[in-house]
């Protein structure tokens, strides 16, 4: 249906701005930029206003050229500075309704800035780039909530009908944001404490059972995080969105077994595979496969291939934990290759985003050690 919307649009461009079309296609594409910027705009600046958390912000698209990580915020500049991704979560309680006016602030920014560009229409570009941005700005309406993306109109029209258990999941974030936040900071004792606490209010969660998964991998505990994950497979409850998540979840700590040693290599490559190959299906993003991707390709003996896919995710990393993890897989493939002094610059980067995660520290001590 994308494709199709996109057709009309470049097809309706053509016909209003003959014989200057090319210059209506240039306003077309930038009107495009221009909208969907401003729908990541209208969620960063609704979420101030509306009490949630901004995850973070990447600027561009393109290698990364610089990057800024706080505790709880990551910003990343890229190459081509066009387009953006804001991430936002629920930080205090009343998430539903402080999501739902952030959507609708967004909306009307959306709408705002539409709008504006029909005051170019003097010109074949500013017709192109009118077509387009109002086109983007509708598109945007309809509700979508994907793996990989979520619409405006989602915010508003879908997220006040939501009920049971996908409602539970968005009103418990603020508790299980308590628990990600200790895990990040690697208080582990903290996370599980607030673990503990969430289980027993809301024991069929994804998002609690989630926050088990990471605090048993950051204990190396991997087949107990494995077995956890596994278990959700079988739910009848959750949509194909959320066994997206779960299968890439199961293939990854697939994976982190094989590589602890905890889990026979042949076993657990053929399950991540299985799982991203179902995960796939069901709209899960293959761009965000790269770092458990790179550290399969690592266990397989392939370096230069480790060191592109995890350079891959590093790059498009959404908090420091991640970052971290795949700058530690880049390490172990010069490592691998013997070249310790590539390894060890970045190992120093990936101690300062977290230390406390047992890849950094483990490959850290056998860098000194060598």
């Amino acid at each position: 249906m994308r494709w199709v919307v996109t057709a009309l649009v470049v097809a309706g461009t053509i016909a209003w701005t003959l014989p200057e079309f090319h210059l209506g296609l240039a306003g077309a594409l930038a009107g495009l930029i221009v909208e969907l910027t401003a729908a990541q705009a209208g969620l960063a600046l609704g979420a101030v206003l509306c009490g949630l958390r901004i995850t973070h912000v990447i600027i561009g698209i393109g290698g990364e050229l610089k990057s800024w990580t706080w505790t709880h915020q990551r910003l990343v500049l890229r190459q081509i500075p066009v387009l953006a991704t804001v991430g936002i979560t629920g930080l205090k309680p009343g998430v539903r309704r402080r999501m739902v006016l952030t959507g609708a602030f967004a909306i009307v920014f959306c709408a705002a800035v539409a709008a504006v560009t029909w005051l170019a229409t003097g010109s074949a570009f500013g017709k192109g780039m009118a077509l387009a941005a109002t086109t983007c700005f509708l598109w945007q309406l309809v509700p979508v909530e994907r793996p990989g993306n979520t619409s405006l109109g989602w915010f508003v029209f879908s997220l006040p009908k939501l009920s049971g258990r996908p409602l539970g999941e968005l009103e418990a974030r603020p508790g299980v944001l308590a628990g990600m936040d200790a895990y990040q900071r690697g208080d582990l004792d903290e996370a599980e404490r607030v673990y503990a606490e969430l289980v027993r209010e809301h024991p069929d969660l994804l998002t609690v059972v989630g926050l088990k998964v990471v605090t048993s991998c950051a204990r190396e505990r991997y087949l107990e995080a494995l077995q956890t994950v596994i278990g959700l497979t079988g739910r009848e409850d959750l949509s194909t969105r959320d066994l997206a998540f779960v299968m890439a979840t199961t293939a990854g700590v697939s994976v982190l077994a094989v590589e602890a040693g905890q889990f026979p290599a042949e076993v657990g490559l053929e399950t991540a595979r299985s799982m991203f190959g179902n995960a796939y299906a069901a709209g899960y993003p293959k761009q965000r496969a790269n770092g458990t991707l790179a550290i399969m390709a690592l266990i397989e003996g392939d370096t230069t291939k480790a060191r592109q896919l995890a350079g891959y995710s590093a790059e498009s990393s959404e908090n420091a934990q991640g970052r971290a993890d795949d700058l530690i897989t880049i390490a172990r493939a010069w490592m691998a290759d013997g070249d310790n002094a590539k390894a060890r610059e970045l190992v120093a980067e990936a101690h300062e985003l977290a230390g406390w995660s047992p890849r950094v520290a483990t490959t850290r001590a056998r860098l000194e050690i060598s």
